[in-house]
């Protein structure tokens, strides 16, 4: 906001107005720093010039850096391509391999979303000491040590340990690089920018099916899954390299006022809310985790084809991103997050009618739907809070999405047993999108809030 002192005759309020259109950057920093320009520098004609030689106009910097941005979002890529995104892929090998039953198939992706929510206590509990960026860093140390332990893994209970690991540190990243990546963003971008995030991962989606693929031709098995790992481990020390070099000059402060579970009251519709993003966390640590397995289990369709379509979910969770995030800056947040769980809804049909068409246009649109959600949701909460309490708000938002998610995958598992068949567990899943589709039109009035 342009900010101006005055002090001398009444024709200054017309200087005033024409000040405020201006803007010109100065030194940024974090938040983007203000530069305090003389009215000799201002635009102002030299007769009002005299008549008030105190005039200073606070210019902040309004511009955006898309290559900073796209630095950033190269962590997401670590937490839920690497480190959550890459399990269910391998799911199919790794219970060839280890004997997995589908009740502990799913129980991986419970542990996930477990640690996960206790990063995200210990996280909202340190945001207000500890700097984004630092917080950050840490969580991509504590990722890259659990790809390591699962690319290592010669029994089931290291696997858990691995996943369990990644699922912490990710909690670091993705509560953190939301606020550091929109610093200085406007809000008409912002939907942009945080489907950039997302995007950004659906990338890394896109290739590791491939790397998979190449790696099992390279070393004659089929089943190969743990170098697929120590491969994204090795790309994650990379990843962490250039972060430390594209944040070595942010001055980030730590994140001011109380965080934990009672800061999700600062949003407007927090209950709907709320529920809104229960039942999304539902349904995502489980749609992933068993489409894989119940593709080839259910419908007998090879693992080459099965393990492509991880690409054509990453393709669609590219196109999804950027559009539904520019898509929500024209129709607004609720609406739009309205559609991509219908969207998400039809997928589960799609998955049950069994056929290589449907599974592929399945792929394609929860690559779309699913990956769009969490940056709408986070761009959601940004535009009702400022810059310095998104952490805590959405970290608190995140507090109710774990308990979910971690229920999700394990009662997947248990229906899978039961039923000797995962066509219940993606009924359950549809009509759990559908709830969700409901909860966030009945946001819609939060726009007019924001």
């Amino acid at each position: 906001m342009t900010a101006i002192g005055v002090h001398g005759h009444e024709d200054n309020r017309r200087v005033m107005r024409r000040a405020t259109s201006r803007w010109r950057c100065g030194s940024r920093g974090r938040f983007g720093d203000a530069k305090m320009s003389p009215t000799a520098n201002s635009g102002f004609s030299p007769r009002y010039a005299s008549r008030s030689p105190a005039i200073f106009v606070v210019e902040p910097c309004s511009e955006m850096s898309w290559l900073r941005v796209v630095l950033i979002t190269l962590a997401g890529v670590v937490s839920h391509t690497f480190g959550r995104s890459t399990m269910p892929l391998l799911l199919p090998a790794i219970s060839d391999d280890l004997e997995l039953t589908a009740t502990t198939a799913g129980a991986t992706g419970s542990v996930n979303m477990a640690a996960y929510l206790c990063g995200v206590v210990a996280v909202t509990y340190l945001a207000s000491r500890i700097a984004p960026a630092v917080l950050l860093k840490c969580g991509l140390w504590i990722v890259t040590a659990g790809l390591l332990c699962l690319g290592t893994a010669p029994t089931t209970s290291q696997v858990m340990i691995g996943t369990a690991l990644a699922g912490f540190g990710g909690a670091g990243i993705w509560l953190t690089m939301p606020v550091i990546a929109t610093a200085d963003v406007p809000v008409a971008k912002r939907g942009a920018v945080m489907g950039s995030l997302t995007a950004t991962m659906a990338v890394g989606s896109i290739f590791i099916p491939f790397a998979t693929s190449a790696l099992r031709d390279a070393v004659n098995d089929a089943g190969a899954w743990r170098e697929v790992w120590l491969l994204e481990m090795v790309v994650a020390v990379v990843i962490l390299a250039v972060l430390y070099v594209a944040l070595s000059k942010d001055i980030s402060p730590p994140l001011p006022r109380g965080a934990g579970i009672r800061a999700i009251t600062r949003l407007q519709a927090w209950k709907t809310a709320v529920f809104f993003y229960m039942a999304f966390a539902f349904v995502a640590a489980s749609w992933y985790q068993f489409f894989g397995l119940s593709l080839e289990n259910d419908h007998n369709m090879s693992r080459g084809f099965t393990t492509n379509l991880w690409a054509l979910m990453g393709i669609g969770g590219v196109v999804g991103a950027v559009i539904f995030g520019r898509l929500s800056d024209r129709l607004g947040r609720p609406r739009t997050m309205c559609l991509v769980t219908a969207i998400g809804a039809t997928t589960c049909v799609l998955v049950l009618a069994g056929q290589m068409w449907t599974a592929a246009l399945a792929a394609a649109l929860y690559g779309m739907a699913g990956m769009a959600v969490p940056p709408l949701t986070a761009a959601f909460v940004r535009d009702q809070v400022d810059e310095r309490d998104f952490t805590a708000v959405f970290g608190a938002m995140t507090i109710f999405y774990g308990p979910a998610s971690v229920l999700g995958p394990i009662t997947g598992g248990v229906l899978a047993d039961l039923t000797n068949s995962y066509l219940l567990t993606y009924a359950v899943l549809a009509v759990t999108f559908t709830f969700a589709s409901v909860a966030a039109w009945n946001l819609r009035h939060t726009d007019k809030v924001a």
